[in-house]
């Protein structure tokens, strides 16, 4: 756990204050939803990464120790590594009430069940057992675990110091390119599910 005080110095111009990255991933909580649902979740692997890689580069710029985070297994394997991240949350946003109030154990737990019971969805969905109930209900599965993305991205953003996420709250080119892609995929998936083969 690290300090949640700025290391910035009143010297500082604005040029360095602007390149400093925050400590966790910030982004609004309206992009972060355009994005989860036009890539049919995949954007929470790169929500995870983010987190982690921001983590791990403040970390490494506060401490001379090595700490061993590697963000992209943190990433992929994100169902054993999201209680720690929250709490790492917490304790960075420890100084603001409305990160101290959270139940950062709960609300983990909350959405590393989600996230498994999405997973099997998938996987039956994959072996076509269920079909097409499983297909529906690994679609539909998606709300809940947004709804669990974006609790915790206020506590995120909150923690630092940014709670409308202001800063990232609008699409880029990779952005709409991803959403492009997305879409391709839904019309894959809709076409697959309802459509006879």
């Amino acid at each position: 756990m690290i300090d949640s005080s700025q290391p910035m110095a009143e010297s500082q111009s604005d040029d360095e204050v602007a390149l400093v990255v925050p400590t966790f991933y910030i982004v609004s909580r309206k992009k972060l939803a355009i994005l989860y649902i036009a890539t049919l979740g995949m954007y929470a692997v790169y929500w995870f990464y983010k987190n982690w890689s921001n983590y791990k580069n403040r970390i490494s710029d506060n401490f001379d120790d090595d700490r061993s985070i590697w963000p992209v297994p943190r990433a992929i394997f994100a169902i054993f590594f999201t209680h720690v991240l929250f709490r790492e949350v917490k304790a960075y946003g420890h100084d603001k009430s409305t990160v101290a109030e959270w139940n950062n154990e709960s609300q983990a737990t909350k959405l590393v069940l989600t996230m498994i019971v999405s997973h099997v969805l998938d996987r039956l969905s994959y072996r076509s057992i269920g079909s097409p109930y499983t297909d529906v209900l690994s679609l539909l599965i998606l709300a809940p675990l947004l709804a669990q993305f974006l609790s915790a991205q206020q506590m995120i953003n909150a923690s630092c110091g940014e709670p409308d996420g202001e800063s990232n709250s609008r699409l880029t080119n990779a952005n709409y390119a991803w959403i492009v892609l997305g879409l391709l995929i839904w019309i894959l998936v809709i076409f697959s599910i309802f459509l006879p083969s």
